[in-house]
């Protein structure tokens, strides 16, 4: 017997939140917080770091010899990114599935296995593509989700119970790797590949601020990721800093809101992809105006329906 679980189809870059049927309290969970932040009053203790406004034209620049390592970069948010920071500068792709033509420079990491697979093949396609050089940012923009397994499903024999903690188990497991160990594999490959004063980020999560009913593999597994940003930042040369959105604007995030585009208030929440790889862009650029080492800045969608608006970066921690 198989429990049937919803989840977001992903390989290590499909990135930031969903809903999903089936999955009351999670489902919930998303559209309450998305219900509720334009509610929430301004908090005088938090940094509005920078806004990002739709619309923006980039100048064509030189591309620079600095170099970006983008983890996750076949998904939304990574492919996003890469093609707005490849302007400026040298990307290097590396996802689980198989590279596209628009990446020269690419790393084909395992889908299974354990962080320290994932972290040597990381660490060899590296020496491989830059050789003597070095990173000036890593970008952990993989991900994915789950939601938990009901546990009502398991509540009809023994048999039925040891397979529903089985599926259980499993949910969590797949969670902290597709979330926890590519954060993990990208700081220890930065330790030894990144350049004085460069930039490791990560794609966080607002949800795993707070419990995370529903979805708790997802959400330990984004506070996880929090937790080891923050205590890497502290003690390293690098600017490590983690973005949390509340949920990206992707097709499969769109689906799963299953809503009226026109008439539904949650849309005008979602993050968009390019709002977030501007900012990190802007970042890379101008180090005067990075959040501090070990910083968690969440994301605050302020998006109208005609298309206009952009985003706020709040700095949360």
């Amino acid at each position: 017997m198989s429990f049937v679980m919803k989840s977001m189809p992903s390989s290590l870059a499909v990135a930031a939140s969903a809903t999903s049927t089936g999955q009351i309290s999670s489902l919930q969970t998303f559209h309450s917080l998305l219900g509720q932040q334009h509610r929430q009053r301004p908090n005088p203790h938090r940094t509005n770091l920078r806004s990002i406004h739709n619309g923006q034209h980039r100048d064509l620049k030189t591309k620079s010899n600095k170099h970006v390592l983008i983890l996750g970069s076949r998904g939304v948010l990574g492919s996003t990114l890469a093609d707005h920071l490849s302007d400026e500068w040298n990307i290097l792709g590396a996802d689980v599935v198989p590279s596209q033509d628009s990446f020269n420079d690419y790393i084909r990491l395992p889908q299974h296995g354990s962080v320290a697979d994932l972290s040597l093949c990381l660490y060899r396609g590296i020496s491989q593509h830059i050789g003597d050089k070095k990173l000036d940012a890593i970008i952990c923009a993989s991900g994915g989700w789950a939601g938990d397994v009901d546990p009502d499903i398991g509540s009809g024999g023994e048999e039925e119970e040891e397979e529903y903690v089985k599926e259980a188990a499993g949910v969590v497991e797949r969670m902290m790797r597709v979330n926890y160990y590519p954060v993990v594999a990208g700081s220890l490959v930065g330790q030894k590949f990144m350049n004085r004063g460069g930039m490791f980020i990560i794609i966080g999560a607002s949800a795993a601020l707070s419990p995370t009913p529903g979805m708790i593999g997802y959400g330990s597994s984004k506070a996880a990721a929090h937790h080891y940003l923050q205590t890497f930042g502290a003690d390293t040369p690098v600017t490590s800093v983690g973005i949390l959105p509340l949920m990206l604007d992707t097709p499969a995030n769109r689906a799963m809101l299953a809503g009226d585009d026109d008439n539904d208030d949650r849309y005008t929440k979602l993050v968009k992809p390019i709002q977030i790889a501007q900012e990190i862009g802007e970042w890379i650029r101008n180090p005067h105006l990075r959040p501090h080492s070990g910083s968690l800045v969440k994301v605050i969608a302020k998006n109208r329906k005609d298309g206009s608006g952009g985003a706020a970066f709040h700095l949360v921690r």
